[in-house]
């Protein structure tokens, strides 16, 4: 896809009954405030129904039918398949380009989060916040660190330096730049300085030096991101249903390849004048 727009993503992950829905819908509504177009995921470990029993399109589902597509005033999709959140992000990014992504649940993945429960505090961890209690006073800080700590799809994040393409960790250094990571952090050091006493001294110093090696990375990178903004990215591109992340060089070059083609075309007869989101699939082998 040619024309490709940012996203932010950010997840509310916790423990069952801490608040995660209550939370999740006060974030919207703070996103909503600012003007910003909002989607979300909801992760369930339960069988998720979109369509009541006897409607039209229920008896289509019950038929067989393993896509189900309603149109009236909105659309709904009922795909009989398990898609994986780097999947939905892209068909997301792909059909309605909204400025934030908020996915409840999905704490494996390496996404900025929310967390509600204490027990869930990783590197990717914002800010551990009681989601039963919290004030909606407190909201609009807790969205203010979302809007400048979240990012997009992880595989899309490149930095204009040439070789520090790491997205895993310069996402790690986006979510450290923040002061409530570095203060879960102090307190993560301390605990670790306290357990380290208990170990062996010759396993302390291998431990150090990869340590202080994954730590001399992440400076390095968060001293790129002070200087350099994440690179814009103009294609979104998924080989087999997975999100196949391009730096800039790249991305210039297909994009200026593809348009430079397309504009050869007669689009015109089509009422296409202005190329400004381009989708191309390209079926290259046989389906099985």
């Amino acid at each position: 896809m040619l024309g490709s727009v940012k996203i932010k993503i950010i997840s509310v992950v916790g423990k069952k009954n801490t608040g995660k829905t209550s939370l999740t819908v006060k974030i919207i509504k703070e996103l909503k405030k600012r003007s910003f177009k909002v989607a979300t995921i909801k992760h369930s470990h339960h069988m998720l129904e979109m369509d009541r029993e006897n409607t039209d399109t229920w008896k289509h589902k019950e038929a067989g039918s393993e896509t189900v597509v309603g149109i009236g005033n909105r659309t709904f999709f009922n795909i009989d398949k398990d898609l994986t959140l780097e999947r939905l992000l892209f068909l997301i990014k792909l059909i309605d380009e909204p400025d934030f992504v908020v996915v409840e649940g999905f704490k494996n993945y390496n996404y900025a989060k929310i967390s509600t429960s204490n027990e869930i505090n990783d590197e990717f961890t914002l800010k551990n916040v009681d989601a039963l209690n919290i004030k909606d006073s407190e909201i609009p800080k807790l969205v203010d660190l979302i809007e400048n700590y979240s990012y997009d799809i992880l595989d899309t994040l490149y930095l204009n330096n040439c070789g520090l393409n790491d997205a895993e960790s310069i996402a790690k250094a986006i979510i450290s730049q923040s002061q409530e990571r570095k203060e879960n952090e102090k307190y993560n050091i301390k605990d670790n300085i306290i357990e380290s006493k208990e170990e062996n001294i010759e396993e302390n110093k291998q431990d150090s030096k990869e340590e202080n090696k994954e730590e001399n990375k992440k400076k390095e990178i968060q001293k790129q991101l002070k200087e350099l903004e994440v690179e814009d990215i103009d294609v979104l591109l998924s080989i087999n249903e997975k999100v196949i992340g391009v730096n800039s060089f790249v991305s210039s070059f297909m994009k200026n390849s593809i348009l430079g083609m397309l504009n050869s075309l007669k689009t015109e007869e089509y009422g296409i004048k202005d190329f400004d989101k381009v989708e191309l699939v390209i079926n290259n082998g046989n389906k099985k």
